[in-house]
């Protein structure tokens, strides 16, 4: 079962980011009601910090808008929400989908 955490809401409304702790001790860190998340020892692993403070790091970047955030778009409903390096293009994009980067605050990423 996963407990909730912490929970963040943009400043816009649109988006939720949420952190929750399983049973077995395992962090799952995710934008609600989106399939794309990741895991406290994955952030840890690659930033050779450990899993609280990849945890915060991460949590920071993107709530104070220095990480950049990918939406999916199809027919105008967003499909799926995920932390991106960079705006680059959707490789894997069908013909009606769009992707969208911006920050946490909702200012595009120009």
């Amino acid at each position: 079962m996963l407990h909730l955490i912490e929970e963040h809401q943009s400043p816009d409304g649109l988006l939720t980011f949420k952190i929750g702790r399983e049973d077995s001790g395992d962090y799952c860190l995710g934008f609600d009601g989106y399939s794309w998340h990741t895991h406290a020892d994955i952030l840890a692993e690659l930033s050779g910090l450990g899993e609280a403070e990849a945890m915060r790091q991460f949590v920071d970047e993107l709530v104070s808008g220095r990480a950049i955030i990918a939406i999916a778009r199809v027919g105008g409903k967003i499909r799926d929400v995920w932390v991106v390096d960079g705006p680059l293009p959707g490789k894997y994009k069908t013909d009606d989908e769009t992707f969208e980067f911006r920050f946490w605050d909702g200012r595009p990423v120009t």
